[in-house]
């Protein structure tokens, strides 16, 4: 093996260990790290019946804990929550209601804001569903002419410590998929650079991305299973988990089709190239 073949190879194996590495934390960066991705991935989890009932009984749970209704109007007030309970997903505010649910709780278990005293006190990851216990006072302002002042914030625990802690390491860690993806970059322009026949190269790293892709596939599955195992506050958290983790799986599920099919097409590349190449060889020798 001469050194230009061997440099080729090495390059070849730190693209794709390094890509391995690059692309499930660009992804976890991009759609869980950052705020607008967030929002765009779990936004959808509101629209989810089971999910919304539960979501609704627990924010009418927390605006009834919260209040003290003088005794003439609790029968007045109990039909008013009964049909939130049923009812709050049809209201044409509620998608603006969940979206800042999403958002504020985003900005509170990744240190975006300021927590207050409450949230400061847990060390637990938190829903703050605020933002539908306003909803809720104000459709029950309109149906009881009564305004009612609610907690500025309103939260439900997600998991225990340890889960915090796992998404604090997340935020301080994903945001460096750049310096993965800029060697894996470097390594793959090493490799064609030193190759003797490029369209090899081209080949190895097709067959690499498509096994990547297995083994992205493999990945998620199997962290899936893990963080699905873990245990749960309370139903409202379950629900999440598992309505969450299905959106998730779904949307880096569309990342590794896009790696799919770009490294199926820099194999055909390979092949095609190689094909070309040793059909010049032939003429050559023939002359």
């Amino acid at each position: 093996m001469t050194l230009r073949t061997f440099v080729s190879a090495l390059g070849v194996i730190l693209a794709l260990l390094l890509t391995a590495v690059a692309v499930p934390i660009a992804w976890v960066d991009q759609n869980i790290v950052k705020e607008e991705g967030f929002v765009r991935l779990a936004g959808g989890l509101g629209n989810d019946p089971e999910f919304q009932s539960r979501l609704a009984a627990a924010a009418v749970g927390t605006f009834e804990a919260s209040v003290e209704l003088p005794g003439p109007i609790q029968s007045l007030a109990a039909d008013a929550l009964r049909s939130a309970a049923s009812g709050m997903q049809s209201w044409s505010d509620y998608p603006q209601a969940w979206e800042e649910t999403v958002r504020n709780s985003h900005r509170l278990n990744f240190g975006a804001v300021n927590q207050s005293e409450e949230t400061a006190a847990t060390t637990a990851l938190v829903l703050d569903i605020s933002p539908l216990v306003r909803l809720i006072r104000d459709h029950f302002a309109e149906a009881t002419r009564i305004r009612i002042d609610v907690p500025a914030e309103s939260l439900v625990s997600l998991g225990e410590p340890s889960h915090r802690q796992l998404v604090e390491r997340v935020a301080a860690f994903a945001p460096l998929w750049w310096v993965a993806a800029l060697g894996a970059l470097i390594s793959l322009l090493l490799a064609l650079v030193a190759a003797r026949r490029r369209s090899l190269v081209l080949v190895l790293l097709g067959l690499g991305g498509l096994a990547l892709a297995a083994l992205w596939t493999a990945g998620a599955d199997l962290a899936g299973g893990v963080v699905g195992n873990l245990s749960s506050a309370n139903g409202v958290a379950e629900l999440f988990k598992q309505e969450f983790l299905t959106a998730a799986k779904t949307g880096f599920g569309e990342w590794i089709l896009i790696a799919a099919v770009a490294s199926g097409a820099v194999f055909v590349a390979g092949v095609i190239g190689s094909v070309v190449s040793g059909r010049r060889g032939s003429r050559s020798a023939s002359s």
